[in-house]
């Protein structure tokens, strides 16, 4: 399928030289990010360059301004650059009239815990847990749900900061008050959420999604890794699932009820489950947004196999 060149505005990318200029320049399209005042950037990365490999950029001090300056400059899509652009690029999208998310339901794009609640109504297994600023509150949930472990992480996925693993309430509070100035330098929330650990069986669905012919996303699944985890942080190795496999098939089926109960409309995510002892995946966070992992840099070394869904049509 051949894809029509124009220009796609790339809000907060904070990865310096990330994958979104490449990957448009491979479809005949041109980039321009979308780079937040300082004012309105978390903590870390107020001092950021402007990164490199875009054609131009805008400086972001209120959605009116950007809407239109990237009116001017004929820009046709858009999408988040990081966990902290989707909010923007959400609100940019939907005033200038292109394909995207409802800006009202933002938070459930990139929020563990607003993910997991919405998830549960839908009768989608995801990690049991609390979102809170209050390590109290936290105590308190974990003395209710008795566990063997427990992971304390930021509220907000895909910034640089991992999530530990706590045995007790005396680790949970020694860990709050690190986990939460770390949380706030990274995404500019306090929030965190404490979750029920997760099985060292775990998953990572890339997808990308764009709008079909009758309007409604289509989501389309370009790989799935299997993650060998010693602890809580980044994998220690991953590695590609044949198509043909029972994990590979039911991530992707699952995959997609995710990101349509979570209003994913457009662009890349990275979607991760976790097996417990049965054979239901648990989701532990979704991210509309390019996370680079070591599965990301193997998926640039290699030809990925597309695991397509029957609701999901290949590119």
């Amino acid at each position: 399928m051949t894809i029509p060149s124009g220009t796609a505005a790339v809000i907060a990318p904070y990865d310096g030289d990330g994958p979104y200029p490449r990957a448009f320049a491979r479809q005949g399209w041109r980039t321009v990010a979308v780079v937040p005042e300082h004012r309105l950037r978390p903590p870390a990365y107020r001092t950021a360059p402007v990164p490199a490999g875009y054609a131009g950029s805008v400086v972001h001090r209120g959605v009116r301004q950007t809407v239109k300056a990237l009116r001017a400059l004929g820009v046709s899509a858009v999408v988040a650059g990081s966990a902290e652009g989707i909010e923007a690029a959400d609100r940019i999208a939907w005033q200038l009239g292109l394909p995207g998310a409802d800006p009202a339901s933002s938070p459930l794009r990139y929020d563990r815990g607003a993910q997991a609640a919405r998830l549960s109504r839908a009768g989608i297994p995801a990690l049991r847990g609390i979102r809170t600023t209050s390590p109290a509150a936290a105590v308190a949930w974990a003395r209710t749900c008795p566990l063997p472990g427990y992971l304390l992480a930021p509220a907000v996925a895909g910034i640089p900061v991992e999530p530990v693993e706590c045995a007790d309430a005396l680790q949970i509070n020694s860990s709050w008050p690190v986990m939460r100035h770390a949380a706030v330098r990274y995404s500019g929330s306090a929030h965190l959420v404490l979750t029920e650990l997760p099985s060292r069986r775990q998953y990572t669905v890339q997808t990308v999604t764009r709008p079909g012919p009758d309007g409604c996303p289509e989501h389309v699944v370009t790989g799935v890794w299997a993650d060998a985890r010693s602890g809580p942080g980044r994998p220690d190795r991953t590695g590609p699932l044949s198509s043909d496999s029972p994990p590979a098939r039911t991530l992707t089926l699952r995959t997609a009820r995710v990101l349509d109960v979570l209003g994913v409309a457009c662009g890349p995510a990275t979607t991760r489950f976790a097996y417990g002892a049965g054979d239901e995946p648990v989701l532990v966070h979704s991210l509309a947004a390019p996370v680079v992992t070591p599965a990301d840099e193997a998926l640039r070394r290699t030809t990925a196999v597309h695991l397509v869904a029957p609701r999901m049509k290949p590119l």
